[in-house]
């Protein structure tokens, strides 16, 4: 058992780490999958026929959890080679609308969360003087969307702390690498979470933001259904980056990572800006709702 090279993968229950998971059934790897406790016993029906596939209960945004499964798969293992960062939750909300608990569960579980665990788990790999992590991050990480900026905030630390840990530990043989994923064939759009005064708004036509969430809601899902990228394509891409040797920091696996990442090298930041601004989902009535609420505070100020 302690031949084998020990891989953790979080966020198993559903999409892209469900999959990935079922990719590694039959690997070379001893796989450790983790998910919270109320999915664990589910999976626990599909994975129990495979010899060297384990499930353990995790909870990224508890201490206590991280500590005590990283301290149990050291001591059943001896070793600790691969972490996969997958786990993640997305909030559909203008910045305004985000409170501050709601601002906390999304940094917690997209980025406090995972670094914790790269903490947790880098003593050990220091001292094998190898180990691969693999953060899956966004193209929401390199450019920003209206009613996802709380989830972009918490993929662009996600990339920065990637990229400072990429200079930290190349001199002990750790690679990192981040996957830069965009809009994927799944459903996961239903999965998304609301803050309360998003949720507000988008159910009320007389608030200001509602024709936000009316037109972004419905721009996302018409981008996720024609992708053609599905959950079990994006595995294969980071199955592939699990198996290099050396594999790069940044690794775009879908059309719009790579087009997003060239528009911001190739255009100057004002045309780029200028450009996805007038492509927005009915912005002109985005503009023509922000007049009409400005109109009676500027009849009131008149003299």
């Amino acid at each position: 058992m302690k031949d084998r090279k020990v891989l953790i993968l979080t966020g198993t229950s559903s999409g892209i780490g469900h999959a990935l998971a079922h990719k590694l059934t039959g690997s070379p790897y001893e796989v450790i999958i983790t998910a919270r406790e109320g999915s664990i016993k589910k999976l626990e029906e599909e994975f129990r026929p495979w010899k060297h596939c384990s499930l353990y209960p995790l909870d990224l945004t508890c201490p206590n959890s991280r500590q005590s499964f990283v301290k149990t798969i050291k001591e059943k293992y001896g070793r600790i080679d691969i972490l996969v960062n997958n786990a993640g939750i997305s909030f559909r909300s203008v910045v305004e609308h985000m409170s501050k608990e709601e601002e906390e569960l999304q940094l917690e579980t997209n980025y406090f969360g995972p670094m914790a665990l790269i903490r947790n788990v880098l003593p050990y790999m220091r001292q094998q003087c190898s180990g691969k992590i693999i953060n899956v991050s966004s193209v929401a990480g390199i450019m920003a969307m209206p009613t996802m900026g709380s989830y972009s905030a918490s993929k662009f630390a996600l990339e920065g702390a990637s990229e400072a840990l990429w200079y930290e530990l190349k001199p002990w043989n750790i690679s990192v690498s981040l996957i830069q994923i965009g809009f994927i064939h799944s459903e996961s759009y239903k999965n998304v979470y609301w803050s309360k005064a998003a949720e507000h708004a988008r159910d009320h036509d007389d608030e200001d933001y509602h024709i936000y969430y009316t037109c972004m809601s419905g721009f996302v899902e018409k981008l996720m259904k024609r992708s053609l990228a599905t959950p079990e394509k994006i595995a294969d891409g980071i199955l592939r980056t699990v198996q290099k040797e050396h594999p790069p920091l940044r690794v775009p696996l879908t059309f719009d990572a790579h087009l997003f990442s060239w528009l911001r090298r190739l255009l100057p930041r004002s045309l780029y800006h200028w450009i996805l601004y007038r492509n927005l989902p009915s912005i002109h009535d985005w503009e023509r709702a922000a007049q009409r609420a400005m109109k009676p505070s500027t009849e009131n100020h008149t003299p």
